[in-house]
């Protein structure tokens, strides 16, 4: 028996520290980040992906590879150029992922941020929401990514708004407001309900 659960939730939620817990307990797990990272390893989808948005590839180390500085400058204000930046790239990253969760058995976890953004929610049995509050997350993400809080709260604007998820029998819903072992508890008490 095979289920794919997706794990998403906003910038500093805690989505890396349930997908830490779920492998120390011995799950298989997959992120959409390493995936990505993965992918980008091959040249035709380089090209295609510098080609969507009109920057061209770079030499690393002799090998070719993404831009990324002059990928993240042209994207940063342009809403319909991430757009089409996206349509290239999480498709493939979902596609990639979904083969990957379906060579394993028993309960697989797949952490993936922009799952209601992409409307990728469907593609999986369940999906587990990480939910934190405002002032903790922004702080946690500020910490985690050297940015300041105002940094953090700009790009959370642009998130989806996770606070109008509804926990239902394909979504359920994990509070990290406390410490970890409160998300410990929260998280098998998820668990228990997937398995039913």
């Amino acid at each position: 028996m095979n289920k794919i659960i997706a794990i998403t939730g906003g910038i500093g939620s805690g989505k890396s520290t349930v997908l830490k817990f779920l492998e120390k307990w011995g799950y298989k797990s997959f992120s959409a980040d390493e995936t990505y990272k993965s992918l980008i390893l091959n040249e035709d989808f380089i090209k295609e992906i510098s080609s969507s948005i009109g920057v061209d590839p770079i030499i690393i180390d002799g090998r070719l590879s993404l831009d990324k500085t002059a990928i993240s400058n042209k994207v940063f204000n342009d809403k319909a150029l991430l757009e089409r930046l996206n349509s290239v790239t999480h498709p493939k990253i979902m596609q990639q992922i979904i083969s990957d969760a379906k060579k394993c058995d028993g309960l697989v976890f797949c952490e993936v941020p922009l799952l209601f953004e992409g409307g990728f929610e469907n593609l999986f049995d369940c999906v587990l929401v990480v939910t934190r509050v405002d002032k903790i997350r922004f702080e946690s993400a500020s910490k985690r990514d050297n940015k300041t809080v105002a940094q953090i709260e700009e790009i959370a604007k642009n998130q989806f708004d996770y606070a109008k998820i509804q926990e239902n029998e394909h979504t359920f819903i994990i509070e990290n407001n406390g410490d970890e072992v409160a998300l410990m508890e929260n998280l098998k008490f998820a668990i228990e309900k997937i398995k039913k």
